[in-house]
C-alpha cells in the first residue's frame, strides 16, 4: 500500500499507482515504474518527486505504508473529532449516547472543563461545573457538577431530582418514577412527577 503524499500532507491510498509519462503529443500515457515521471489520481495527474519537473503539475511522492496503521489513525482522528463536536454541542445528545465507547472513562484527580463528556457506570456525563475530581465527586453523586447525557435506547429513563436549569426536564420530556411513566407537560421542569408539571402516561 502506498501513501499519495503532497506537500508532506496525505492525499490519499493506493495499492497499485497508475504511472504515466509524457507523450508527444501533450497528453499523458500509461507506463512502467521505470520510466515514470509522474501518476494519475482520481482524474488528476501529479508530477513525481524525484523524477524531474512537470510543467504545470503538482508534485507528489509515494510512501510505502502500512494500510492497518493509517485506518487505525484514520479512525483514531474521527474519533477525536466526533467528541469533540460533541463536547462543543455540533453532535446532539442522541448520536453522541449511541457511542459511548468513544468517551474517556471518568477519573478522579483529573481537571475538567464545562461542556467535556465522560463515560461512567455505562452511562455519559456532561460536565455543568469546572472542578478538579475527587473519589466522593463521581458524576452520578455529584449532581452539581454532572448532568446525564440522554441514552435513546431508554424511552421512560428514571427520574432524577433537577437542582438547576442545566438539568430541568425540557417539555415532553419521559420519564419513569413511582412505577409509573410521566411526561413532562412544562419547561424547565424541576418538580417531582405526580406533584406538578408532568402527567401520566397512560400504558398503550
Amino acid at each position: 500500500m502506498y501513501q499519495i503524499m503532497k506537500n508532506g500532507i496525505s492525499i490519499g491510498l493506493t495499492e497499485r499507482p497508475t504511472y504515466v509519462e509524457p507523450l508527444d503529443n501533450g497528453s499523458y500515457g500509461l507506463c512502467d515504474e521505470s520510466i515514470a515521471k509522474g501518476i494519475a489520481w482520481e482524474g488528476k495527474v501529479y508530477a513525481l518527486e524525484g523524477k524531474g519537473e512537470l510543467d504545470g503539475l503538482d508534485a507528489v511522492s509515494l510512501v510505502q505504508t502500512d494500510a492497518g496503521q493509517v485506518l487505525r489513525s484514520q479512525n483514531e482522528v474521527q474519533s477525536i473529532l466526533f467528541v469533540i463536536g460533541a463536547e462543543q454541542g455540533a453532535v446532539d445528545d442522541a448520536t453522541a449516547a449511541e457511542h459511548p465507547d468513544l468517551f474517556a472513562s471518568w477519573a478522579s484527580g483529573v481537571s475538567y472543563a464545562v461542556g467535556n463528556i465522560r463515560r461512567y457506570g455505562g452511562a455519559l456525563y456532561r460536565c455543568v461545573q469546572a472542578h478538579k475530581s475527587q473519589d466522593d465527586w463521581t458524576p452520578d453523586q455529584a449532581k452539581s457538577m454532572w448532568a446525564q447525557v440522554a441514552d435513546p435506547a431508554e424511552e421512560w429513563p428514571a427520574w432524577s431530582q433537577p437542582i438547576g436549569a442545566h438539568d430541568a426536564y425540557p417539555l415532553g420530556a419521559k420519564v419513569s418514577h413511582a412505577d409509573k411513566h410521566w411526561v413532562s407537560t412544562v419547561d424547565d421542569n424541576v418538580w417531582e412527577p405526580g406533584t406538578h408539571g408532568w402527567e401520566e402516561a397512560l400504558d398503550e
